[in-house]
């Protein structure tokens, strides 16, 4: 296509684009109701504590609101006349007012009261988090979970992934025995969009669009929704789900608030002791004439966590026709894990109906790590308990790695007679910085035999006592490492729309524009120190480096390497004679991609019924730079690509209410996820082996993966605190994407291998979630202060993979990976006006990590199912004073991955148990 033509079809694109925003804005403004007066109000409980999530309805209208963390709804350009208001809040009986509308009407604060003994326990404690979660989620349009600031409180999570894993449908991917990255509905995180107050946050890691929520701490939020439907108006770039962090707001009280804690925890694997602060204040100023017009909020957090692990591996190493062993790794880690953070927000409001906001976020996680491994090579696969000969290699690996994520989301909204609008820019940038670091060390011997292993799901060494004296290891080479991955993601978005009162029902009609813009750059310089005897040092033992041996509660380890002393040596030689040119070069990426998105949307009310209906459009053009490296002819070569691909994702969302307790929802909504950037890179490298051609490269023109959705979900809401609910769903997903090997297959045909990335055939989703939170009022004056809350997710997946043999097309049946069949939460809570006491258990049964060999799937790894059980106690002097204890991982639950079956180890993973003692003092 000549360059004139492809410049005629991006015009007339945009030609389109530009036509669809206007007919959606005809649209909108066709519509002329006749109304007339503004009510408005907000909502507070009988300790005058501002209440999120109460409905506030006005039947005779068929319209209703949902207060804001703020407390406040109004209602725009209603009929004059008497009316009444009906409030709605789970665990409360519901409240109603008679109002007169002759005119705008202010209603102040209006009170939300229950019996004052129950609301004693409630003002602070489990049963009123569960209060506003529970009403923000029967109330909202969608299926969304939803967990406040103060159930993230409740539970004694190190970060917000972990918290939100108690949450039904959720579950968390570890590292190093923390959680960071949430799974949605089985599906992996990558496939899953989390967002600051809307804008999207930007990913800290070289490879991936998930972002790792261990960096953010949970107490810069007011809270977290995860949507699992998705409207029009939210933007795509998720299949499981759309993860929603709200920043915290001076106007979420009712008067100025500050809150103070500090916290030291022991973790009995490294015997270490860990402090923790926090601190958040909000404050509400008068401006000139306004009063109470600005709202300043200001939150702080720091942490430094001393935690380590036991690790034995074998990375899949196994011989499975024999049954038998070819090598597996010891390791031993001892972690530093700071993590700070900050947010400050600003909240304006002039009076009338214009609101202008700032919301800022800033969170810096740093991981100081020491490794030290133990790897065993035997001379032949063996089975455990025959004696052979093998190579040991002693390595090191030091490293301080830091990842930041920050976000600043400017905005305004505005209410204008019949019409309202907002407009808002937002920002996000996340980065990951290892500078220069012993990436890995490696001292070796070898014995021609005594050396044999034992254990099942722990694999130990059997050696000569020789395999644990460093005078008999020799350094071998060091690998050096420089890395840094950024991400900036940019956007502007407008959002405009009006209400519409009629015989049949309140229509809300809504439609708006985005535009975004995201790059990811990723760059590594690698330096590989080798043949260090030529280069005149002397000292090449691991006697050299050694001074003490390795901690390691699995086995008998031996020496230590002292990471310091093997740096030293190392900056004594000039780094510029050992860079690595190919590795430091192939690896090396950006990916740029421009979003241009708009749609439609109404929100129909009507007798019991609530209907979204509307179409999302969004086209993206990717641009992708890398290099490919021939090592044939040992020449570089620039390897870029641009694309573009547009996409409407409809959505149909209901919600019926068969009675005042209970209602079903149903959905059907399309949605879309793009490749991750380690499937987009564009490197390419070419390699030679016994003169058969061998490639693996990134594929930068890879199809963003679709999905259409269907939700069938029923809840119901008895008098007491809290739900029994059942939801259906199921997704049939376009376009997975797998890796697979193309050789012998077009342009491949001749190659031994060609490892890549490719769009295959649908894949399919299918699962029940049951959630189940009840006071156990019902049973007594002792009972009431219990809360029971347990939910199961029962969830299935089928996905096809390829590849090619001698040209011929061979397939396979597979899971999708990181979807566990079964994932539940259970916890217990007593509270009184003193105690606050809570007892809880996540499990997730196995699921597959990853495909080993595409041809046999004996070799697939798999993830053990885990059950852990973590408890919380809080003592209450005063509403303002408490004092708290965190146990985590009572059980010493370990982490297991196995290869095909459980008997064969791929990783097996040990954390200890973590203790932790802490105060708060809030001013209420």
């Amino acid at each position: 296509m000549s360059a004139l033509s492809k410049k005629t079809m991006f015009a007339n694109k945009h030609l389109r684009f530009k036509k669809a925003i206007l007919a959606t804005a005809v649209a909108v403004g066709c519509v002329t109701p006749l109304m007339a007066a503004e009510l408005s109000g907000r909502v507070l409980d009988s300790r005058e504590v501002l209440l999120s999530g109460v409905q506030v309805s006005i039947p005779a209208l068929k319209l209703s609101k949902v207060t804001g963390h703020d407390g406040r709804f109004a209602f725009a350009n209603l009929p004059e006349g008497n009316y009444q208001l009906v409030l709605s809040y789970a665990g409360r009986s519901q409240q109603q007012q008679q109002v007169q509308l002759s005119g705008d009407l202010a209603l102040g604060d209006l009170s939300l009261a229950v019996d004052s003994n129950i609301d004693k326990l409630t003002v602070q404690g489990q049963l009123n988090s569960a209060s506003k979660a529970l009403s923000q989620q029967r109330f909202a349009s969608g299926i969304v979970s939803v967990a406040t600031t103060d159930e993230l409180g409740q539970f004694p999570d190190k970060n917000l992934s972990e918290s939100l894993a108690r949450l039904a449908g959720l579950s968390v991917e570890p590292d190093q025995g923390e959680g960071r990255f949430i799974r949605v509905r089985g599906l992996a995180p990558d496939y899953n969009t989390v967002t600051y107050n809307g804008t999207q946050l930007a990913a800290p890691e070289a490879g991936r669009r998930a972002v790792a929520l261990d960096v953010i701490p949970s107490d810069l939020l007011a809270s977290v929704e995860v949507s699992k439907t998705i409207a029009p108006e939210q933007a795509a770039g998720s299949l499981g789900g759309t993860v929603d962090i709200k920043a915290i707001s001076a106007f979420d009280r009712r008067d100025n608030f500050y809150s103070l804690s500090g916290e030291g925890s022991y973790n009995q694997q490294q015997s270490e002791t860990s402090p923790k602060f926090s601190g958040v204040a909000t404050g509400i100023f008068d401006i000139g004439a306004d009063k109470d017009a600005l709202g300043v909020a200001f939150s702080a957090s720091y942490a430094d966590r001393k935690f380590g692990s036991d690790n034995v591996e074998t990375g899949g190493s196994w011989d499975l026709d024999d049954e038998a062993l070819e090598e597996f790794e010891q390791r031993q880690y001892s972690i530093s894990r700071k993590r700070q953070g900050a947010a400050l927000n600003l909240d304006y409001r002039p009076g009338g109906d214009t609101d202008y906001y700032l919301r800022t976020l800033y969170s810096e996680f740093v991981d100081t790590e020491v490794r030290q491994s133990l790897a065993t090579e035997f001379s032949d696969p063996i089975q455990a308990g025959t004696d052979t000969g093998a190579e040991l290699v002693r390595g090191i690996k030091a490293r301080e790695e830091s990842q930041s994520i920050s976000a600043v989301v400017l905005g305004m909204k505005q209410q204008l007679d019949v019409w309202f609008w907002s407009l808002e820019g937002g920002m996000s940038k996340a980065d990951e910085v290892t500078p220069y670091s012993l990436a890995d060390g490696q001292f070796e011997t070898e014995f021609e035999e005594g050396v044999t292993f034992l254990g099942g799901d722990i694999i130990r060494l059997q050696a000569p006592d020789g395999a644990y004296e460093a005078g008999n290891y020799e350094l071998k080479e060091v690998e050096v490492a420089d890395t840094r991955t950024e991400e900036r993601e940019h956007n502007i978005k407008l959002d405009f729309g009006r209400d519409l009162l009629t015989s049949w029902g309140a229509v809300e009609l809504k439609a708006g524009a985005k535009f975004s813009d995201r790059k990811k750059t990723a760059d590594e310089s690698l330096w590989l120190f080798e043949d260090l005897e030529d280069a005149g040092v002397s000292a090449l033992s691991l006697a050299d480096y050694s001074h003490s041996n390795a901690r390691y509660g699995l086995d008998h380890f031996g020496p230590a390497v002292d990471p310091a002393a093997l740096m030293a040596m190392l900056n004594s030689l000039d780094n510029s004679d050992y860079l690595d040119d190919v590795e430091s070069q192939i690896n090396d990426f950006r990916v740029d991609e421009q979003i241009n998105a708009a749609y439609l949307q109404g929100n129909w009310q009507g007798e019991g019924w609530q209907v979204v209906a509307g179409s999302r459009y969004e086209h993206e053009q990717r641009d992708a730079f890398g290099s490919e490296y021939n090592a044939i002819d040992e020449e570089f070569s620039p390897r870029t690509y641009s694309g573009s691909e547009a996409h409407w994702l409809p959505a149909l969302i209901s919600k019926f209410e068969l009675s005042d307790n209970s209602l079903l929802r149903a959905a059907a909504t399309t949605s879309l996820v793009r490749p991750n950037f380690a499937q987009l890179a564009p490197a390419f490298l070419l390699e030679e082996d016994d003169d058969e051609l061998e490639a693996s490269f990134g594929n930068p023109a890879l199809k963003s993966l679709r999905s259409t959705n269907l939700d069938l979900g029923m809840e119901y809401y008895p008098d007491e605190l809290g739900v029994m609910s059942a939801t259906l769903f199921y997704k049939d997903i376009e376009d997975f994407v797998y890796a697979t090997d193309l050789a012998g297959y077009g342009d491949y045909a001749g190659f031994k291998a060609a490892e890549t990335y490719v769009n295959g055939d649908d894949a399919t989703l299918y699962g029940l979630e049951l959630n189940l939170v009840q006071q156990l009022k019902g049973l007594g004056g002792f009972w009431q202060h219990f809360l029971l809350s347990a939910n199961l997710t029962l969830t299935g997946s089928d996905a096809q993979i390829s590849w090619y043999d001698d040209g011929e097309r061979m397939t396979r049946d597979i899971d999708l990976p990181s979807q566990s069949d079964r994932t539940a939460n259970l916890a217990l809570g007593y509270e009184d006006e003193q105690w606050s006491l809570r007892l809880a258990a996540n499990y997730k049964s196995e699921y597959l990590v990853e495909v080993g060999e595409l041809d046999d799937a004996r070799y697939d790894l798999f993830s053990d199912a885990q059950l852990q059980w973590d408890f919380s106690a809080k003592y209450k002097f005063s509403p303002a004073l408490q004092l708290y204890f965190n146990a985590v991982n009572l059980t010493d639950e370990p982490y297991y991955n196995y290869t095909g079956k459980h008997q064969f180890n791929a990783q097996y993973e040990e954390y200890g148990r973590t203790f932790a003692f802490g105060v708060q003092l809030s001013r209420w």
